[in-house]
């Protein structure tokens, strides 16, 4: 029971009894006071009107004057009977009045019934006694007046005690609100929500204590926010180019492995070189300010380009004078279309003291299984063209050996019409061998035995011609009727695309079962760059889908440290670092920090953290060493089929 009511209760039942106590004393009292009265009064009446008759009492004869007499009193309703006895106890005169009194309830006689005594008076005649007179009060007049203080007290006293609840209700809630205040906070304490008590009670003692809390959460804060500025300053150190705060050289290296060698997403896009062809004159004629000055100009020209939500590109700066954009998951047309957006933009900022223009680019293809060193000497002859064109920019010359629009859009629709996935299996193991769960990757076949669609060719296409939610809805689909009767929790990876339409929420929210012991075997894997362009309604689905009992993962996390502030909203399970820090991280000390600083940061979240892409005992003995939770990669298991 809550301590409010403990208080509320506990202090109510002393009212009610303090309450009754009091208007039963009061009352009682009342009734003995009243008695007393009537006796008196009995008393005085007797011995008065006793020595009224006395000269008559004695002969018979004069009775009827005795009679007059008492009349004349008993006449007057105040009392019960009055008796008139001779010497030798006889009656002589008797009168009565019903006992019945008007204007008091009878349970109330009953329950509080008042004994009027009988008083006696001799009668005397000289020396001699001539009788007795008995005289007994009516108790009416006693209940009424007892009933009158009982109402009376009744309504004076419920008034003090409904004044005494009203009171007790304040000294509660003044007592009880800032404890509720500091549980409440206690706990978003322990979800890193590090807000502040704004009430403080004016009572010493809870002021001290919210006073406490607040300072603990302050400290927290404080702490959390060292954690992230610690995190960021690694990365800009190991990452960022100094002079324009885009990603530096060493970033796109690591990037770009990843994005050729990461057999679950198989990647591809464009990659645009850009070379700022006046910056060695600028530097030479006008100094290197001059030219720090130009190279700013035009990173920031192209991140205000890339800045389109449509478009997934980063943009690093590899040398002096060169740039390079790396567009995932992009087709021909849109990248032409973009670098001439790049082109124009760059001539509407032209200077005549850049005489040799202000940049050219140069275009090349690239897809999974790449060699990086091919498509940079590709994207380099290109760059070498568009220097003696008048459009500045160039697309690098090679067979295209990917399905055309057309026929993906007739294989996508095949799919979709068959309206089933096969999957194959990886497992995520923690140190000592045990099975967090397995991420499922989708596969489908040509028709030929053992042989699949390249899936790096068909998601891309999928998002290019906007089948990526049809095609997400079918694999999560498919999987969930399969994990009915798999023992086994698994992970699905979600498509940015998909989690930004709402009509893929209520879908998802719909095809999620009730049951939450099914529930608890899902993983929904959602990208880092979903949190960073996300918006509430992706917040609020979460947040539901956690209430059922799913399990979020969010991948390839690391890249953008933009999505921190994100993870104290949406609460995921699991962290899931990026690649790209991963490989070959026993040999990297720049990586080593920074994959290091994250893992404090979920911990200190109570996220657990996953390495994916770990390809050797080395790599898996330094992520243990760095406190990551749980290891992903062929080093830890190789995809298999999956069983049902």
């Amino acid at each position: 029971m809550p301590l409010s009511k403990q208080l509320g209760l506990s202090l109510l039942a002393v009212l009610i009894l303090v309450f009754i106590g009091t208007l039963w004393i009061n009352v009682n009292n009342t009734r003995d006071f009243v008695a007393q009265q009537l006796a008196s009064h009995a008393q005085d009446t007797a011995t008065s009107l006793g020595l009224s008759i006395a000269p008559y009492a004695a002969e018979p004869d004069d009775l009827p004057i005795v009679d007059t007499m008492m009349n004349a009193i008993f006449d007057r309703g105040f009392y019960q009977s009055m008796v008139l006895r001779d010497a030798n106890q006889q009656i002589l005169i008797e009168k009565q009045n019903p006992s019945s009194v008007e204007g008091v309830p009878a349970w109330f006689s009953k329950l509080l019934p008042i004994n009027t005594p009988q008083s006696i008076t001799d009668v005397n005649d000289g020396w001699t006694m001539a009788g007795t007179l008995m005289v007994q009060s009516h108790p009416g007049f006693g209940y009424q007046q007892l009933w009158q203080n009982a109402v009376q007290s009744f309504w004076m006293i419920s008034a003090v005690f409904i004044g005494a609840l009203v009171l007790l209700y304040g000294l509660v809630t003044m007592i009880t609100t800032p404890l509720l205040a500091v549980v409440k906070q206690a706990d978003r304490i322990s979800k890193q929500q590090f807000e502040q008590i704004s009430r403080i009670p004016r009572t010493p003692e809870l002021k001290r204590i919210v006073l406490a809390v607040n300072r603990m959460s302050a400290q927290l804060a404080k702490l959390f926010t060292q954690l992230t500025n610690q995190a960021e300053r690694y990365r800009d150190h190991s990452y960022k180019d100094t002079l324009t705060s885009v990603a530096n050289r060493r970033a796109f290296e690591l990037a770009f492995e990843q994005l050729l060698t990461d057999g679950e997403q198989h990647s591809q896009g464009y990659l645009l070189l850009i070379r700022l062809s006046s910056l060695s004159e600028v530097n030479n004629e006008q100094g290197y300010q001059a030219g720090d000055e130009y190279v700013k100009l035009v990173s920031q020209e192209l991140q205000n380009l890339l800045a389109q939500p449509t478009l997934n590109g980063t943009l690093y700066r590899i040398s002096g004078a060169d740039f390079v954009i790396l567009l995932e998951d992009t087709a021909q047309q849109p990248c032409i279309t973009f670098t001439q957006a790049i082109i124009a933009q760059l001539n509407a900022v032209e200077r005549s003291e850049y005489r040799l223009g202000t940049a050219h680019v140069g275009v090349g293809s690239f897809s999974f299984g790449d060699s990086r060193t091919d498509i940079l000497e590709r994207a380099d002859n290109a760059l070498a063209g568009a220097s003696v064109t008048t459009q500045r920019w160039q697309l690098a010359h090679q067979q295209d050996v990917l399905h055309s629009n057309t026929q993906w859009r007739t294989q996508l629709n095949t799919i979709l019409q068959q309206n089933q996935a096969d999957f194959v299996a990886q497992p995520i193991k923690d140190m000592q061998g045990g099975i967090l769960y397995a991420e499922w990757f989708a596969r489908f076949s040509t028709g030929e035995a053992e042989h699949f669609l390249p899936m790096g060719q068909l998601v891309p296409a999928s998002v290019r011609l906007n089948y990526a939610q049809k095609l997400d809805e079918l694999l999560i689909a498919s999987a969930l009727t399969k994990l009915i009767d798999h023992p086994q929790a698994i992970g699905l990876n979600v498509s940015r695309l998909s989690l930004s339409q709402t009509s893929f929420h209520q879908w998802l929210l719909h095809a999620v079962p009730d049951d939450k012991a099914t529930c608890a075997r899902l993983v929904l894997e959602v990208p880092e760059r979903a949190l960073v362009n996300g918006t509430p309604d992706l917040a609020r689905l979460i947040e539901q889908l956690k209430d059922r009992g799913v399990r979020i993962t969010v991948e390839r996390f690391g890249a953008q440290l933009a999505a921190i502030t994100h993870l104290r909203k949406i609460r995921p399970d699991y962290l899931k670092i990026d690649g790209r820090f991963v490989r070959n991280i026993h040999n990297e000390p720049d990586n080593q920090l920074f994959v290091q600083s994250l893992v404090n940061i979920a911990h200190g979240l109570n996220i657990q953290v996953i390495a994916e892409m770990v390809e050797s005992e080395a790599e898996a003995k330094c992520l243990q060493e760095l406190f990551v939770d749980y290891l992903q990669g062929y080093y830890i298991g190789k995809p298999t089929d999956t069983k049902v």
